[in-house]
């Protein structure tokens, strides 16, 4: 059974309740798969990004046998195979867009999708996870733009959430489509038809903010 995890960002490392969480979530640690956003490009910003978030792994005693960056720099089979075999993927940040668009190109939509692990998306790499991916002008996408996501999760997020400072753009979406408002530090797991909240997590529905607890 797959395990879904959502997350927006952690600033300052894994907060202990979450630490404690991914400890629980993760029994299996033979290979992680650090998926990045953009494939062929930046390729030094994607090995930072991923000694950043390994380490944070690291700080709380969770390591694996193989770690590894899954981008261009592998060829479509590799890729496809290095996602299969990991028993934990990591959905990157970044340009939402373009990071679906990477992953339909390299095959591996339909690896993840059916993959049977741990998958955990952060900021872009959560948005894209849902059935519904929308992207929001408040989440600094370069336009607004809704499409048909990973299929992953039936829940739709808005990542970088500030209750305070929430958007008008983000209120009329909320008319039709129910959003959660992942705040940093805040986290959803979906598992086995349930879902679990960590940190500050918003429902937004029908112009509505309310402040999700398990």
């Amino acid at each position: 059974m797959s395990i879904y995890v959502l997350a927006s960002m952690f600033p300052n490392g894994f907060p202990v309740e979450i630490a404690k969480s991914l400890q629980q979530i993760i029994t299996k640690r033979n290979a992680f798969a650090f998926v990045a956003s953009e494939f062929e490009k930046m390729q030094e910003v994607t090995d930072e990004y991923f000694a950043y978030f390994i380490n944070m792994f690291h700080d709380q005693g969770i390591y694996f046998e193989k770690e590894y960056v899954v981008d261009g720099r592998m060829t479509f089979k590799q890729a496809q195979e290095a996602v299969e075999k990991a028993d934990v993927i990591w959905l990157s940040g970044g340009d939402t867009p373009v990071e679906l668009k990477y992953l339909k190109k390299y095959g591996l939509d339909k690896v993840i999708k059916h993959h049977q692990g741990v998958i955990i998306g952060l900021s872009a790499g959560a948005i894209n996870m849902a059935e519904t991916a929308i992207c929001t002008l408040s989440c600094q996408h370069e336009k607004q733009e809704i499409y048909s996501g990973l299929g992953c999760v039936d829940i739709s997020v808005e990542p970088h959430f500030v209750r305070n400072q929430i958007s008008d753009e983000v209120i009329n979406l909320s008319k039709n489509y129910t959003m959660y408002g992942l705040c940093d530090d805040g986290m959803i797991v979906c598992k086995d038809n349930k879902k679990y909240f960590f940190g500050e997590v918003y429902k937004i529905e029908n112009g509505k903010v309310e402040r999700v607890e398990n």
